[in-house]
């Protein structure tokens, strides 16, 4: 027995760093009359500073400045600086009208289930001058420093926030913390001794600091493998070529970006106890700065992931069935062949036959996914003379959206394709006829990505059973 369909497979191979150059964007098919969705989860953890350096500059006079530089950084063992997740939100839907193409869509909706994290501390460095009983030092602390000589090693400030946000993030997502008053918010104290020489000076350093920075993100791009150009707005669309195959799996990248704006108090404060051997206390007062900031745009890459979204797969028949001699006047000859769906999707079916002495079922059936219909057709001719007619399937597979088969009576030649044993049908006279089933096309395309990035299309098709 010989296959009815040919099976398949084309690979794209395309380099990671091209992956960004895949999708089209386009609103001629806003009509389409067909539609299935497939979704992915996108999370995206960043656990490297933001490009945020806070200076004061010196502050202070007479004896003593200090000079204050304040990153924003992860909390040390606290998880990522910020966390984008979107556990049911990144939905593609696709949808077809019969042209053999596939529209994706990035989905919004009514559901707000992506979130924003963040969780951050500021992160000192510090340099200090002296001039003072002909002492004229400087000294410096990198945040390093400082941390390995704190206690614990770890700043105190530690800020948190969550936002909710719809569906895949193309409107901008902004996450506001709240922060401690200046007065509460120490990020660290220490005596001079553990940090400079003793014998030289004595006294206690710090520096207080609060931000209640916001923290926007944005969506900027969804590269969808199979199509030429990035979608780039929530209301934009891809086409790709409608595959003959259950499923398709196209490859989603993901790209956004972050970056953070706000205004940073500041507050050095210094005590000196001893400078040499001669015991002086002194405070040194300190203004209060406040620094506006913003950060470049960071960004945001998420790990690509596979999307499947599930299709119809119709298979009519494609071998002409020949019902052989019927006589004019008797009993129509009713013969069943069978059409089956191989898709993960129910197909909606049709037929429609080109001469009236065959009739086909009117309206409308649906066929589940994996599931057949057995189509029947009667026959009842207005005279001996050969008969033939074109019987159309009609049906929402995207690849396939009208399949013909031939049938015949009293010696009419049909055309008979290759295919399979024919599946047996039953006619109202009690006799039998021969029918078979067929599937246009190929039954897989695949799409890979190299280095792992897969565009992976579509699907097998299950072979039609007699």
């Amino acid at each position: 027995m010989r296959n009815l369909r040919s099976f398949s497979r084309f690979a794209m191979v395309t380099l990671a760093g091209l992956a960004s150059a895949t999708l089209v964007t386009t609103e001629v098919h806003a009509d389409s009359a067909y539609a299935s969705t497939g979704s992915s989860v996108l999370k995206f953890d960043s656990m490297r500073s933001l490009d945020t350096t806070i200076d004061t500059g010196f502050l202070g006079a007479g004896f003593a400045s200090v000079r204050a530089l304040i990153k924003i950084d992860p909390v040390k063992d606290g998880g990522p600086l910020y966390s984008v997740d979107m556990p049911k939100g990144a939905v593609v839907e696709a949808s077809w009208a019969g042209d053999k193409k596939i529209v994706l869509k990035t989905a919004n909706g009514s559901q707000t289930d992506g979130t924003v994290t963040v969780r951050h501390t500021l992160t000192p460095s510090l340099e200090v001058r002296l001039g003072v009983l002909g002492l004229n030092v400087e000294y410096a602390f990198s945040a390093n420093d400082l941390l390995n000589q704190l206690p614990g090693a770890s700043f105190d400030y530690d800020s948190k926030g969550r936002q909710t946000f719809a569906p895949w993030g193309f409107a901008a997502v902004d996450t506001k913390l709240n922060a401690p008053s200046l007065a509460g918010s120490t990020l660290f104290e220490q005596p001079l001794e553990g940090l400079v020489d003793r014998n030289t000076l004595e006294g206690t350093l710090g520096v207080r600091a609060t931000t209640r920075p916001t923290f926007q993100y944005r969506t900027t791009r969804v590269t969808l493998s199979g199509a030429k150009s990035p979608i780039t707005t929530l209301a934009g669309e891809a086409v790709i070529d409608a595959v003959d195959g259950d499923f398709i799996e196209t490859t989603a990248q993901v790209e956004g970006e972050m970056s953070v704006s706000g205004s940073m108090e500041i507050q050095p404060f210094l005590t000196l106890t001893k400078v040499f051997q001669t015991g002086l206390t002194s405070d040194v007062p300190f203004d209060v700065v406040s620094k506006p900031y913003a950060t470049p745009n960071a960004s945001v890459t998420y790990p690509s992931t596979v999307v499947h979204i599930p299709l119809p797969n119709v298979h009519a028949p494609t071998k002409g069935l020949d019902l052989g001699d019927v006589t004019a006047g008797g009993s129509s000859k009713v013969s069943s062949v069978f059409v089956e769906n191989s898709g993960e999707m129910a197909a909606t079916m049709t037929f429609a036959s080109s001469d009236p002495q065959f009739k086909v079922p009117a309206g409308s059936v649906t066929v589940p996914p994996k599931g057949k219909y057995e189509l029947k057709i009667s026959f009842a001719p207005n005279s001996d003379t050969a008969a033939r007619a074109d019987i159309k399937v009609i049906s929402n597979d995207p690849d396939s959206p009208e399949q013909t088969f031939q049938i015949g009576a009293n010696g009419a030649l049909v055309e008979k394709s290759d295919g399979p044993a024919p599946v047996a049908a039953e006619s109202g006279c009690g006799c039998k006829t021969a029918g078979t089933t067929t599937s246009k096309g190929t039954a897989s395309t695949a799409f890979l990505f190299a280095l792992g990035l897969a565009f992976v299309g579509a699907a097998r098709r299950r072979r039609p059973t007699s």
